[in-house]
This record gives structure tokens, C-alpha cells and sequence, in this order.
């Protein structure tokens, strides 16, 4: 099933659960989440879902045992669940009498129709739209009395009108009745329901706005109200106080009304539409509208179909194809951009995420996995076997979990079921117990259920559950935790005067929350103006933002904070030493700034002293300190206060900012890093520091980290590395060992690896490998090379080898130890090249040689 609202779309999977896209500032989505979403993502804690139906900014969904539960938009009372607070997560309707059989949502009020044949209504009650004699809202729902005696089996409701259709085919009416909507030959409001006189035999109804469809027994359409958009389909854009048989179209089975268009389903499988076309809802590749029925072939086959404002949803043939109106994504199409034919929606909905710590990554994939790279020092890897990794692994123990968060120590999971897994460094009880001891395995944090979203930042952990509340634990220090306490936190603690919370964010010392009304508070260390209030003042519970609204989501960086707002505009604030606003100067600011020259973003991080920006169109964008490459441009400049694009590549997802690295997902689930390395959170099977991105590899390295392998990879052929690598160090700086493991053979396949047709060469008895070293000095570096004793000198052409003949193929892997106990303590900036070729002239002309090592900046 398929439901349409104001600019947000659903669809019902065959397993019961919901799926969501669109815009999202208010919770329309019920994820928990603020932020607009243009593909399908998973609707949290509900499932046996048979029908949903959404109105202008809310969303009811009936489950098979017979009950509703609803979430969004609330001021009028639309959720029926007693109060006018809205929600980003489903709550049940309370008070209806019986076992619900149908459901409408109109503009601001909601229906339920009952197994006994009665109707039930809450919501706005503005122009008598509830039917129950008055004009009041109602926030819990209230049997329609005005249809005692009638047995309904369907309601329909518009803006501020309501249709009923009873089991004897007979049409009941009653609400505004300004255009005629009511069917009764006037244009007076009706507080109370009645009867459609014209109508008989009818055997479905629809409505919208300010117009209706009935279809009768022999498959005629009826049309009546409002008529300006031409979507009466008699020809003209006049108002119809009385319905009317369209004409033209041929025996009918299916109806829907839309605000400015009506959709009609044939007998014979063919489609019929009518009235407004600018936004090419007709799907038909034109942008002319049409006064009467117009049969497109283009969408013969429908299943299913659904029309929200300006933009249709159809089910054909086992997909999912959407046309019309996108600028908040509800096509479900990955980006804002209107389509005047029908495409298909991407699907099944996909949970990915990425989260990057201090110094390690984690990532989601859509099958509910998790994966790990980077320092370990404290068990962030949950592998008690290895100190850094620089290929990903997956956690084990954790499946089926719906999101991720890293912390400068430990690592958190949210799981479906809405319980929440920790593990890593615990010395601050950062885990959720009092034990302070470390996990090298995920364990559940007690004391917590139905969880919505979680952060971590140092040593602090943060959990927002479906009813809004945020709860905190760890170090106190700063304030950090919000909840008032000036020592350390051992469980879960709820923060008291915080509320209606839709996100939430932390990284190092602040934390950050977006609420239901737009609204951004913050808490913790404020030595910058971190929290924005205007101050440099510390504090232990949350204060709210100066200057911002319709914010839909934050991040904490490490001494700055980021904004999204509704319209893709960015604030930042706090310190900027390193120009991580984005506002052009390196000057703090205690209250928010507009970041300059950027817009219609969709996805923000705020890292260690920079910050990441993804737009609508799928461009990467970076700002501020760059002293290990982290802004990806491959520019040698320490710092860039102005807002710049990673060239070369687009089509990203999703970002995430760590220390001095950042990683991101492009939309075909290839996982991309840069910046520092030195702990191995590139991915990359490296640990040198990549100023440009650098593709992450899968566990086997032999292909790619893919998160979406069920989409086949779009990777540039520039971008494909020569040949795979591991390398493995051990030791500190002052005394390092290092080797490199260098895979021969080309990888195979196309999802989750690299097509071997892409690469420059393989290895074979008879190629050379070759190493070398490049050390800073001032003006050119100096270049060394490695020879097959061990020995280290200048560099001359041609190039000594350091194995020689080596026999590489498919599967093969030749160890090179390169360093052992090595001092390069003094030797920042300094890097070590591995390569290979018949000879040194032979691999340079093929680029078959790879950086594998950068000694970091302290």
C-alpha cells in the first residue's frame, strides 16, 4: 500500500513494516529524526502495518490486530493521543471504542472507521470537519453522532471537509463547503453529516483539498467541488456544487482525487488522468495540463497508486515508480529534482550510517552489520586481537541494528527492538554500568528501551528515546552530561528540562539537541561559545540557541557546533581558529553565523577542527584546519576558512568528520576516507594520510567496502587503487616496525569488488618490487630507496629492487618488511612508496606504486 501526504510519501512492505521519504521537519517521517530524507527509510518501533494514511503533517498507521497508532505534526490534536504535542516517533490513538477496519487523514483532522461501522474523529474541528455538530478540536478521538444508524464502511476527508460511504452505496458529507464539496447544491458549511443525494451505489470515494471522486457500481466517476485546477474534468475550472458523471473515460475501477489532479484506473488496466500538469504529474514526459480525461500509457499496470500535492506515487509490477513534484524528496529518488515521468523509487529501504571517532570509523550496513577500523587501543574495534586495523571488520555479536555512534573510546549500536549495545572504554562508565571496566564485546546497556537515537563523544554517552527524552551517563565534566551532575554518571540519568527532542549530537566536551519546534539547545564546556548563548559561560543543563529556527539537525564538532535549517542553510558558531564556520575569517563567535556560499544541504558534520557539508545534488563540501589533509581537495594549505568541493567525484550519501579524518558513502554504497591515517582510519589497508579520498576495502581487500551491495559500484577508474595492500606496523614512532602485504592478481565481480578489466596489470613471475621513501626539506624532498639487503640510500635511477622476480598471481601475496625498530620521530611529513614492474621505467609509466605510510603530525 502506498500513502501520499504533503510533500513526505509510505509505503507498506510485504513484512509489515513502513517505509518513509520525504520532508521531515516535523516528524512527518517517524524516525525520531528533523531532517528530510529523499530515499526510503525505515518508520522505527511499529510493524504489522496494514494501511497507513497521511495528512499535511501527521501520519496514522493501522496495524493488523486492529490498532492505530500516529506521529507528526500535533497542534490541533491530529494524533489523538490526548495531548497537542507532536511526535517523531508512532504513539497509539487512544479511546476509540472497537477494532478499527479503515482509516483518513485530512489536511489537519484524522478518522477512524470501526468493525461495528461507526466513525470516529479528532483533530482540528475548524468549519465542522469532525462531523460532531461544533466547530472544537478534539484531541482524543469522538464518535461521529451525526451518522447513527448508518453503516459506513470508508471515510474521505480533504482540508476541512469529510465524505462517508455507507454499505448501501448511499454518500454522506459535511465540513467547509465554500467550492461546493459538500454535493448538496450550496456552498453552506455543514457542522453535522449529510446526504449526497445525487449519489447511489457507490462502491468507493475519494477526496483532497477541496474536491471528490465517487465511483459507482458500474464504474462511472462522479466529480464535484472545487474545480479551479481543472481537476473536476468537465472542461473548464469551474466550481460543482452537485457531482456529475465525467466523461470519456471508459468503465472504471479505481479513483483518486488529488489537489490538482484526479487519477482514474480502467477495467482494462489503462490510466486516466486530468487537470494541472506544471509539475509533469502526468506523468507523461509534458508539462501541458488537460481539462478532460487523458489516457497515459506510460502507466498502464497499476497495482496501487497514491496522490499527495503536485506528485504521484504507483505500485506496478512489484516496484515502486513516483513522478511529479520533488523539492522535499517525496519521490523516494535520491535527490529534490521534479520528474514528468514515471521512475522507479529506491528500494527496500536502506539503514546505512557512518560514524567516525578521534581516530577510528565505524560503519552500518544495510544488512544491519557493523564495521570497524581504525586505533584500538581501548577495544573501539571490539577485537581483542589486533592494537590498529586498517581494513574493516565486522563487529561480531551485533546484528540488526538500526544505527551507530562513536565516541573518542567506545562505540555504541541502537538494535530494532530499540535497546541500545555499548563496548570499548568504560573507565568513565561511559558504558552504562558501574563495573569501569573495559568491553571488548558489545553488551546491552541496562535500564533503557525504545530508544530512538544515540550519540558519544569523550567518555559520554547519550540515548533519545521515542518519547522525546534524552538520557546521559559518563563524565560530568563541564557539564557535559546536561542533567545538572557535577561528577561522574554511572547509568543512564534522563536530563529533567529537556523535551519533545528530535536529535541530538556530541563529540568532545558539548553536546547539542534539536527539539520538536525547531528549537536548538546545548550544554557542556562553552570556553569558545560553543553553545551559542551568546556567553563563554560552562553549563550543566541545557540553554537554548540564540538565533536559530527550524533547525532539523545539529553536530558537535570538538570547540564548535553546526545547524541545519528547513531550507538547506547552515549555521555554525564557536571557535574558528582553524575557519571551521565556514564564514571567511578564523574569528570565534558566540552565536550562530550563516556559513557562506552554501546551500540546499541535506547532510552535515562538524569534525575536530573542520567541518563537511553534503548538498541536495550530491557534492561533498569541506571548510577549515588542514594539516593532515582532512579537507580531501588535495590542496597543500593548512586551513581554508572558505566552503570548497571535493573535485573529481560526487553522488555522496552520507558523512561523517573525525579528529583529523572524514569519512563518507556514496550512493552506491562505497565507503570513501581521507585525512589522517596513522591510526588506520582510512580503511584503505594503509597508513598513509590521504589529502585526497581514498577508496575503503573490504575485509578480504580485495574490493571495496560496500554497504549497499545489492547496487552495483560506481566507481571512477582514476580512483581505483593499482594494485591491493595491508600494511601492518607496530611500535611507537620513536621505535617502529613496518611491513606491507601486497595482494597480486586483479579482483573480480562488481559489487563489493573491482572489475578486473579495470586494472593497469597484474602480478606474474618476473616483475620487481620496489620501495622508496619521500622526506621533507624545506623546498623538494629528498627520496630514498630500499634495497634487497635492507639498506636505505639516496635515490638513483635505475631504481635498486627490493625483491626481485617476484612470482605474484590471483591470490598470491608477497610480504615486504620494511622497517624495523626504525626511529622517524624527527621525520614528520616523511612517506614510504611500494610499487612494482619489470623494471623501475615500466612501473612509473603504469602509476603501479602506492603510498603506504606518512609519519603524522604530532
Amino acid at each position: 500500500m502506498l500513502a501520499a501526504g504533503k510533500g513526505y510519501a509510505y509505503a507498506i512492505k510485504a513484512d509489515g513494516t513502513a517505509a518513509a521519504w520525504g520532508r521531515n521537519e516535523i516528524g512527518q517521517l517517524g524516525n525520531g529524526q528533523a531532517a528530510m530524507r529523499a530515499s526510503p527509510g525505515k518508520v522505527a518501533g511499529i510493524d504489522q502495518v496494514s494501511a497507513v494514511a497521511a495528512g499535511f503533517g501527521y501520519t496514522l498507521a493501522l496495524r493488523s490486530d486492529g490498532l492505530l497508532w500516529s506521529w507528526g505534526f500535533n497542534a490541533d490534536g491530529e494524533l489523538g493521543d490526548g495531548t497537542t504535542q507532536s511526535r517523531s516517533y508512532p504513539v497509539p490513538v487512544s479511546g476509540i471504542s472497537g477494532s478499527v477496519a479503515s482509516i483518513a487523514a485530512g489536511s489537519d483532522h484524522a478518522f477512524a472507521v470501526t468493525t461495528d461501522g461507526s466513525v470516529w474523529a479528532w483533530g482540528y474541528g475548524g468549519s465542522g470537519a469532525l462531523g460532531t455538530g461544533d466547530r472544537g478540536n478534539q484531541t482524543t478521538p469522538v464518535r461521529v453522532a451525526g451518522l447513527s444508524g448508518v453503516q459506513v464502511r470508508a471515510v474521505a476527508s480533504g482540508s476541512f471537509h469529510t465524505l462517508a460511504l455507507a454499505s448501501d452505496g448511499s454518500v454522506w458529507a459535511w465540513g467547509e463547503n465554500a467550492a461546493g464539496q459538500l454535493g448538496n447544491g450550496t456552498t453552506t458549511t455543514s457542522l453535522a453529516p449529510v446526504r449526497v443525494s445525487a449519489l447511489s451505489n457507490i462502491v468507493a470515494i475519494s477526496a483532497l483539498y477541496k474536491s471528490n471522486l465517487a465511483l459507482d457500481s458500474s464504474g462511472r466517476v462522479w466529480a464535484w467541488g472545487y474545480g479551479v485546477w481543472g481537476s473536476l474534468g468537465d472542461g473548464t475550472y469551474s466550481d460543482r456544487s452537485t457531482p456529475f458523471v465525467v466523461p470519456g473515460l471508459p468503465e472504471i475501477r479505481a479513483i483518486k482525487a488529488g489537489n490538482t489532479i484526479s487519477v482514474a484506473v480502467a477495467v482494462d488496466g489503462s490510466v486516466w488522468v486530468w487537470g494541472d500538469n506544471l509539475a509533469g504529474q502526468f506523468g507523461d514526459s509534458q508539462y501541458t495540463s488537460r481539462l478532460s480525461p487523458t489516457l497515459v500509457t506510460a502507466l498502464s499496470g497499476l497495482d496501487d497508486f497514491a496522490i499527495g500535492q503536485s506528485y504521484v506515487l504507483a505500485h506496478a509490477g512489484g516496484s515502486i515508480r513516483s513522478w511529479g513534484r520533488n523539492e522535499h524528496g517525496q519521490l523516494g529518488l535520491g535527490d529534490t529534482n521534479d520528474r514528468a515521468s514515471p521512475s522507479a523509487v529506491s528500494g527496500p529501504p536502506q539503514i546505512v550510517q557512518l560514524s567516525a571517532g578521534l581516530t577510528h570509523s565505524v560503519a552500518l550496513s544495510v544488512d544491519g552489520t557493523v564495521w570497524a577500523w581504525g586505533t584500538n587501543g581501548s577495544g573501539e574495534l571490539a577485537d581483542s586481537t589486533v592494537a590498529v586495523s586498517n581494513v574493516p571488520a565486522a563487529i561480531p555479536g551485533l546484528s540488526g541494528v538500526d544505527a551507530v555512534a562513536t565516541g573518542q573510546g567506545h562505540g555504541l549500536a541502537l538494535l530494532a527492538d530499540g535497546s541500545m549495545w555499548a563496548w570499548g572504554a568504560n573507565d568513565n562508565y561511559q558504558l552504562g554500568d558501574t563495573g569501569r571496566r573495559s568491553a571488548l564485546t558489545p553488551k546491552q546497556v541496562a535500564g533503557l528501551s525504545s530508544i530512538a537515537a544515540i550519540a558519544a563523544g569523550d567518555a559520554t554517552s547519550f540515548a533519545l528515546d521515542r518519547d522525546g527524552k534524552v538520557w546521559s551517563w559518563g563524565l560530568a565534566t563541564a557539564g557535559r552530561l546536561g542533567n545538572g551532575a557535577s561528577s561522574g554518571v554511572q547509568v543512564p540519568r534522563a536530563l529533567a528540562t529537556l523535551s519533545d527532542v528530535r536529535g541530538i549530537s556530541t563529540r568532545y566536551q558539548h553536546a547539542l539537541a534539536v527539539a520538536g519546534d525547531g528549537s536548538v539547545w546545548a550544554w557542556g564546556l562553552n570556553r569558545h561559545g560553543e553553545l551559542g548563548d551568546g556567553s563563554t559561560t560552562d553549563r550543566n543543563t541545557p540553554t537554548r540557541v540564540s538565533g536559530l529556527a527550524n533547525i532539523t539537525a545539529v553536530s558537535a564538532g570538538d570547540f564548535h557546533s553546526l545547524a541545519l535549517d528547513g531550507s538547506g542553510n547552515v549555521w555554525a558558531w564557536g571557535y574558528n581558529w582553524f575557519g571551521q564556520l565556514g564564514n571567511g575569517t578564523d574569528q570565534n563567535q558566540l552565536a550562530p553565523v550563516q556559513v557562506q556560499e552554501l546551500s540546499d544541504v541535506v547532510a552535515i558534520s562538524a569534525g575536530g577542527n573542520f567541518s563537511c557539508a553534503i548538498t541536495a545534488d550530491g557534492r561533498l563540501w569541506t571548510w577549515g584546519g588542514n594539516e593532515s589533509g582532512q579537507l580531501g581537495d588535495g590542496t597543500p594549505d593548512s586551513w581554508s576558512p572558505f566552503v570548497g568541493t571535493i573535485p573529481d567525484l560526487g553522488g555522496f550519501r552520507a558523512v561523517s568528520c573525525g579528529g583529523q579524518f572524514g569519512v563518507a558513502m556514496r550512493t552506491d554504497g562505497t565507503v570513501w576516507a581521507w585525512g589522517r591515517n596513522f591510526e588506520g582510519q582510512v580503511g584503505d589497508g594503509t597508513f598513509a594520510a590521504r589529502d585526497q579520498l581514498a577508496l575503503a576495502v573490504n575485509q578480504a581487500v580485495n574490493g571495496p567496502l560496500d554497504l549497499l551491495p545489492q547496487v552495483v559500484n560506481d566507481i571512477p577508474a582514476a580512483k581505483i587503487p593499482p594494485f591491493f595492500v595491508t600494511a601492518l606496523r607496530a611500535g611507537d614512532l620513536s621505535r617502529i616496525s613496518l611491513s606491507v602485504d601486497v595482494s597480486g592478481g586483479s579482483p573480480s565481480g562488481t559489487s563489493g569488488t573491482l572489475a578486473s578489466s579495470t586494472l593497469p596489470g597484474r602480478f606474474a613471475a618476473g616483475y620487481n618490487v620496489y620501495v622508496a621513501a619521500s622526506v621533507p626539506s624545506g623546498g623538494a624532498p629528498l627520496l630514498f630507496q630500499l634495497d634487497s639487503s635492507n639498506s636505505w640510500s639516496p635515490l638513483q635511477w635505475p631504481m635498486a629492487e627490493f625483491m626481485r622476480s617476484v612470482a605474484l598471481d590471483s591470490g598470491v601475496v608477497v610480504t615486504a618488511q620494511i622497517l624495523q625498530n626504525a626511529d622517524l620521530s624527527q621525520l614528520v611529513g616523511a612517506s614510504i612508496i611500494v610499487g612494482y614492474g619489470t623494471d623501475p621505467d615500466e612501473m612509473l609509466r603504469n602509476a603501479r606504486f602506492r603510498t603506504v605510510f606518512t609519519v603524522p603530525v604530532p
